[in-house]
């Protein structure tokens, strides 16, 4: 039997004791690699959907009149693209405006118009569609809707307004003098209306019914206005 020369002898023990003490390191080593945990993270003062949310809080005002054109109808979708405000269509006929919005007086819409947010309509605006906020809504004077009305808060409704359609609110809703609805009206909260306005159908409720039967008069503030 040949031996092996020593010095071919001791290099094979040297590659042995080399590939054992790398075998017996690479799970130490790979430890000291991974991404070590730094503990509790701190958590942000605001979330992220409060933060998405507290964007939208300050109501956008879309559509200011300036005296010279106050008595003119403009359509929503030009002021739309002047107006700070987030808004996308939704196929060909609705726009959904994000946020709480203030609709300047005389602003004219032909599209359906949803809003997330609440919903505040000046003197004498036009919706050819039907209107729905998320919030509650606020209706000026003469204000033409030709669509349904819907609220998921509380809904108010000034004077001489036409409702071509019919009234949603989940909260309490408020009715005006001289105001025209061509359907229903449906809350779950109490309704208020003055006995000169009418609703050619139902008032549906789980509150009370309260109708208003002296028309508002403007009381003089002071006494020179007396005379």
């Amino acid at each position: 039997m040949t031996l092996l020369d020593p010095f071919l002898l001791i290099l094979i023990i040297l590659i042995a004791a080399l590939t054992f003490i790398v075998l017996a390191l690479a799970p130490l080593v790979i430890e000291l690699k991974m991404p070590r945990d730094k503990g509790p993270r701190q958590i942000l003062k605001k979330s992220l959907d409060r933060r998405i949310r507290s964007r939208y809080e300050k109501p956008v005002t879309i559509g200011q009149c300036s005296p010279s054109n106050s008595n003119m109808l403009r359509n929503l979708q030009d002021v739309l693209d002047q107006a700070d405000v987030r808004a996308i269509r939704i196929g060909k006929d609705t726009t959904r405006i994000f946020g709480n919005v203030v609709f300047s007086p005389c602003l004219e819409a032909s599209d359906n118009i949803l809003v997330e947010g609440t919903l505040s309509v000046g003197d004498y605006c036009v919706f050819h569609r039907s209107v729905k906020a998320k919030g509650n809504v606020h209706i000026g004077n003469g204000v033409t809707v030709k669509g349904n009305l819907i609220s998921e808060g509380d809904l108010t409704i000034l004077d001489e307004t036409v409702i071509g359609g019919s009234v949603h609110s989940e909260g309490s809703v408020k009715i005006g003098e001289k105001v025209f609805i061509a359907s229903s009206v449906v809350a779950v909260g109490d309704v208020e209306l003055y006995e000169n306005s009418e609703v050619k159908k139902n008032i549906l409720t789980r509150g009370v019914i309260k109708v208003v039967r002296h028309p508002k008069v403007d009381l003089p503030s002071t006494i020179d206005e007396i005379g």
